[in-house]
């Protein structure tokens, strides 16, 4: 199965005709840049384009009333499990608080419950897409060297023995990482180039990662 992963494209519609053929399109969040839910709706409609699945959850700097334009277009991810190809896959929108106070930001401690009774037992999923990176993965390491991701996510990736955990949120921490054997992927925003990830994955096997 090949998957395209994009993040962070903040209105850069134009990049969408880039990307290479795929059998799901997994997207992981701010679609704009602080845009309403009509703006998500545009940004969604352009993806839809393309021939295969859309899945997604939305960004820190999407409204969230717009998770009803994900709902009624059948390319919500939440944390309930959807199953594509054999494999599992599960989403979780926003991120962790920040001196910012952008629109769709949400209490760790708070999500840590949530996570915890969404997927109690561990290897429930196999594709976790968060928009929030998970604490000191490196996918959410400033520039100046501060991890500032989500210790909840990271808990969970390490609880469930997450096999690939796709993130976006922090541009500048682009990179394939190692989180206890968690493969972490943050591709940078998409709204630079059309910047992605491309995963091929046969279900029960490791998947292979790559940036474009």
């Amino acid at each position: 199965m090949r998957i395209t992963y994009i993040a962070d494209i903040h209105g850069h519609t134009e990049f969408i005709p880039r990307l290479p053929p795929a059998d799901l399109l997994l997207v992981g969040g701010d679609f704009t840049q602080f845009g309403d839910r009509n703006a998500v709706a545009k940004v969604l409609a352009s993806l839809r384009q393309r021939p295969e699945p859309v899945l997604a959850v939305l960004g820190n700097l999407d409204a969230p009333d717009a998770q009803d334009v994900l709902t009624q277009n059948n390319a919500a991810l939440t944390l309930t499990t959807t199953t594509v190809g054999g494999l599992r896959l599960a989403g979780l929108g926003g991120a962790n608080t920040s001196p910012f106070k952008t629109p769709f930001e949400w209490d760790d401690s708070a999500v840590e419950q949530t996570l915890n009774q969404a997927f109690p037992t561990p290897d429930a999923l196999d594709i976790l897409v968060s928009h929030a990176p998970p604490y000191r993965s490196g996918a959410d390491r400033l520039p100046n060297g501060t991890p500032v991701g989500s210790q909840a996510v990271a808990q969970a990736a390490r609880r469930l023995r997450l096999p690939l955990l796709l993130c976006g949120h922090i541009h500048e921490a682009d990179g394939i990482f190692d989180l206890d054997g968690t493969i972490v992927v943050n591709p940078g925003p998409f709204s630079e180039r059309g910047r992605h990830a491309c995963i091929d994955w046969t279900a029960g096997q490791r998947p292979t990662v790559w940036l474009a």
